[in-house]
């Protein structure tokens, strides 16, 4: 007995509307989705942008590997650096350090 009452009160406290008012908030919805710019389109570009930036980093030109005698002058200047820098040590006493 009390099934049946709280059946006949939910249905009575349902929300009815009618077809018409359905219709009416469909042509809403789909007038709002229609006027908004779509962001779909734009996560479609990620891919395409990645691999451009890809192809652009991979594609460059490699600096040419520099010559032996270069290497070997620049490794001789930074010796002589540490050497200007080794009599500046030594000037200093043993205390001060």
């Amino acid at each position: 007995m009390n099934d049946d009452k709280e059946k006949k009160l939910i249905s009575l406290m349902a929300v009815r509307r009618h077809d018409a008012f359905w219709q009416r908030q469909e042509k809403k919805i789909l007038a709002a989705a229609a006027g908004r710019p779509s962001h779909r389109k734009a996560w479609l570009l990620a891919p395409a942008a990645a691999l451009a930036a890809l192809l652009f980093f991979t594609a460059r030109p490699q600096t040419p590997a520099p010559a032996p005698e270069n290497l070997v002058s620049t490794a001789f200047l930074e010796h002589l650096d540490m050497l200007d820098d080794m009599d500046v040590l030594e000037a200093v006493p043993e205390n001060e350090l």
